[in-house]
Formats: structure tokens, sequence, C-alpha cells
């Protein structure tokens, strides 16, 4: 779950970088500035994504014990994407459900 949040982030870096810099059309003493504030957050997404795209990859999948579906989790500490349960890991890199504080 942390992952999606992290690219969820990096898609509305993207998208909001494309819509400051398409601002700089109305606007030509605003242009460079827009431009130059708009690349830098297109930018921080892409390496939001290149950092977290393939840390997915190395994930072992484990089956969700509430709802049954494939997922992958990181940290010690993770939720389910599908129904939010929350898990922690426990010896042997193995997750288990157990109730936030």
């Amino acid at each position: 779950m942390n992952i999606n949040r992290w690219r969820n982030w990096a898609l509305l870096l993207m998208f909001g970088g494309f819509f400051v810099m398409y601002l700089g059309v109305y606007d030509k003493v605003l242009l460079p500035v827009l431009l130059v504030i708009g690349s830098l957050a297109w930018v921080a997404g892409i390496g939001i994504y290149f950092r977290f795209g393939p840390v997915n990859t190395r994930l072992n999948e484990i089956e969700c014990p509430r709802c049954g579906q494939r997922i992958r989790l990181t940290g010690a500490t993770d939720a389910c994407a599908h129904c939010g349960l929350p898990m922690r890991r426990v010896e042997g890199g193995q997750y288990e459900p157990y109730v936030p504080e």
C-alpha cells in the first residue's frame, strides 16, 4: 500500500507539472517561471517512479487472510491494498494480521 501511495504522488506531480507548464501559455511574463516549476515537478514524479517501480518486482507475494487476494507488502507494517487489513512482519519474513494501536 505504501508503494501505491508513492505512485499516486508521482502521478499527481507529473500531471500537476504539465498543468503548471500549460498555464504559462496564458501569461507570457510568467512562462519561464512556470516552465521551471512544472519541469521540476515532472522530474520529481519521474524520480519517484524510478525509485518505487522496481521495488514492486522484488517483493514476495502473500495471500491476504481476509479477502484471499494476492498482495505485495512492504515495510514492517503495511495493509492489504484490497480490503485494508493491517499486517505486520514477524520473524522469518512472514506477515500476520494485527490491530493497530
